[in-house]
């Protein structure tokens, strides 16, 4: 499928259409941090168990320290609302290690069937072809994958101008497609549009982008 505010193709969640050990569109796990080199992949819901020695893979953790890669200077987890400055945030990705200009990535989307529960309203996962290659043994596959009309980061730009389009109400200044999404009662709290950005993988390229609701208070 193309999307066709980007001409950006979005793989199938089944793709490449053979069974695997994980599909890399199944976007109920997490890929861990980490080279991983000669370390077999385990992954769970919440990224991967722990692994010994180094360029292995690192054992996910909630604590901002001992969630760092460690093989890596930069990663990590960015929240913004629909109004950010595209040029502040493309300075911030670029921080966080995200290459913004490449073109040799895949993209899989995923949609929440209870954004209150899964706090998240629409999302893809961006992964290079090497991650592909590494993470999902689809090496062939991913060679044949042509590369993206746009770069990483004009393809961010097109998906959070598209879920603006979607979730928000030019005529009022909260969002009446997202009301009850995160529990507002449309008087006190009401829901608005943000997103988020996470760095699955640093080295080898794999990022997932989300719109989600956030509850603005009188």
């Amino acid at each position: 499928m193309t999307d066709q505010a980007s001409g950006v193709t979005i793989l199938d969640p089944d793709w490449p259409g053979r069974p695997l050990p994980m599909l890399p569109g199944d976007l109920s796990r997490m890929v861990p941090q980490g080279l991983g080199l000669g370390v077999p992949l385990i992954v769970t819901p919440y990224g991967t168990g722990p692994s010994a020695g180094f360029y292995a893979l690192d054992q996910p953790s909630g604590d901002p320290f001992h969630g760092a890669p460690t093989q890596e200077p930069c990663g990590g987890l960015l929240y913004f609302d629909d109004g950010v400055d595209l040029g502040h945030l493309r300075g911030a990705l670029a921080v966080i290690g995200v290459h913004t200009g490449r073109r040799d990535f895949a993209v899989f989307a995923g949609r929440s069937e209870d954004a209150v529960a899964e706090r998240y309203l629409d999302q893809v996962r961006i992964v290079s072809k090497a991650g592909l290659s590494h993470f999902f043994d689809v090496d062939e596959d991913a060679k044949t994958l042509p590369d993206q009309p746009i770069g990483l980061g004009d393809y961010v730009e097109t998906f959070i101008a598209a879920q603006k389009a979607k979730w928000n109400d030019p005529e009022y200044a909260y969002s009446r497609s997202l009301g009850g999404t995160l529990g507002g009662d449309g008087d006190w709290a009401k829901e608005s549009l943000a997103f988020g950005f996470f760095v699955e993988n640093t080295p080898w390229g794999v990022y997932r982008l989300w719109s989600r609701p956030w509850l603005v208070t009188k």
